[in-house]
């Protein structure tokens, strides 16, 4: 997938493509976060389309076929009607679910066929006519997924830029652009004072969902987090809910919190990926149904996430989140600063699962300004023959505002700023 950001809060021009693992690097304040938070506000809107899209036509169809499964069903009684038995579901919920199944026209005239030879009465084979047509062009009108698209973006990206979305470029607009070659999708919205329009969207994205880490910490302030969020977003219209929390924190402390009800340690997503992880962290994280709480398991001890070693914390999130499928190939992983709170060690420790998670198909953007993490990323990427599946940006001011260009030919751009300021003070001849 690829993401085009032009004029946009910081970012003057971001370019970024996500064939596994994107390493977004670059000083504090160059516009890395927007980037992941862009993505995140864009892959969330995308999946709430779905939904919404899903729900409001699995209604409509079900008011429409509601009818034509009456006459079926009357039909069924007032004579021998064998085919009909055959042909139709006599549960009202199975029926509905095969019509919901039907994407053409043609799909639904074929359908309900014999549906029509069955009647004898001209009045009522017209009446069923007329209510199989009306389905038929329903289910044969595209989607309106721009409004609600639009709908979503708005909600959305106001949460996470606090209102304030829009550069202070001349013209006042910001563009971004979100393609995905694998499903064929190409979304396009403009965004003029703040306010999000779509351009264009065609086809229908393979992700059904985004995760966005800030921090591991979530996991012992979850009691805290939880009363202050409610899953409710920022939003400058009103007052009462201007001090909630972003979207991308409400929305993991929602999946964690849900994991109460349904966390279970053994359900293993994938058992190379899940005892890699264990081994590296030196224990697992489980849901302790006694405590009602998420605890660590290491040996004989449970440990309370609050006495976990950041290291620890920040593999045990990943673990929660596989074992739960909250993150897969098609629901994407967005880390901002993962070395946050970690010495040198356990950086390397978490590149090298990354790594192995983007071998395996779950793309995963990360924004970085640490000199050890970007170093083991490239170590194991070599090692674990994945270097196809690793890029690597460089976000840098130019003027009021940045760009994020992609350095694959020349890593060095990155070190070379980032290693500028030890640089600085190592020179003790001044």
């Amino acid at each position: 997938m690829k993401l085009n950001i032009s004029n946009l809060n910081i970012v003057g021009n971001a370019e970024i493509n996500i064939n596994g693992l994107a390493v977004i690097a670059g000083e504090n304040g160059t516009g890395k976060s927007t980037v992941g938070k862009t993505l995140f506000a864009t892959l969330k809107a995308i999946a709430a389309m779905r939904r919404n899209i899903s729900t409001a036509r699995e209604k409509a169809i079900t008011d429409l076929a509601d009818p034509i499964f009456s006459r079926i069903y009357r039909l069924r009684l007032t004579a021998d009607n064998s085919e009909l038995d055959l042909a139709y579901p006599t549960s009202r919920t199975l029926f509905i679910n095969e019509i919901c199944s039907l994407t053409t026209a043609d799909d639904v005239n074929k359908y309900f066929a014999k549906a029509l030879d069955a009647i004898c009465d001209k009045s009522v084979s017209d009446a069923l006519r007329d209510e199989i047509e009306a389905l038929a062009s329903f289910i044969n009108q595209p989607a309106e997924t721009s409004i609600d698209l639009s709908l979503a973006l708005n909600r959305l990206l106001r949460s996470e830029f606090l209102g304030n979305i829009s550069s202070e470029n001349p013209d006042g607009k910001s563009q971004v652009t979100f393609s995905d070659e694998m499903s064929g999708m190409l979304i396009s919205y403009n965004i003029e004072q703040n306010e999000p329009s779509v351009i264009k969207c065609d086809g229908q994205s393979a992700f059904r969902d985004v995760t966005y880490i800030e921090s591991p910490l979530y996991l012992h302030l979850l009691d805290i987090l939880g009363k202050v969020s409610g899953a409710q977003f920022f939003d400058k219209t009103n007052p009462a809910t201007s001090m909630m929390l972003p979207a991308h924190v409400a929305d993991i402390v929602e999946k964690i919190e849900s994991l109460k009800y349904a966390y279970d340690v053994k359900t293993i997503n994938s058992q190379q990926v899940s005892s890699t992880l264990a081994e590296i962290a030196g224990g697992e994280f489980f849901y302790d149904t006694s405590r009602h709480a998420i605890m660590f398991r290491q040996g004989d001890n449970n440990i309370v996430p609050l006495n976990v070693a950041s290291g620890v914390k920040s593999l045990g999130l990943l673990h929660i989140l596989l074992d739960n499928k909250i993150i897969g190939p098609d629901r994407p992983l967005i880390w901002d600063e993962p070395e946050n709170h970690l010495h040198p060690s356990w950086q390397i420790r978490l590149a090298q699962f990354l790594v192995m998670l983007a071998a395996q198909g779950i793309p995963i953007v990360v924004s970085t300004h640490s000199p050890y993490f970007i170093q083991g990323i490239r170590h194991y990427a070599v090692k674990l023959h994945a270097e196809h599946f690793v890029d690597y940006y460089l976000t840098e001011m130019e003027g009021a505002t940045s760009t994020t260009q992609c350095v694959n030919d020349d890593l060095n751009r990155i070190f070379i700023k980032l290693a500028a300021p030890l640089n600085e003070i190592m020179d003790l001849s001044e």
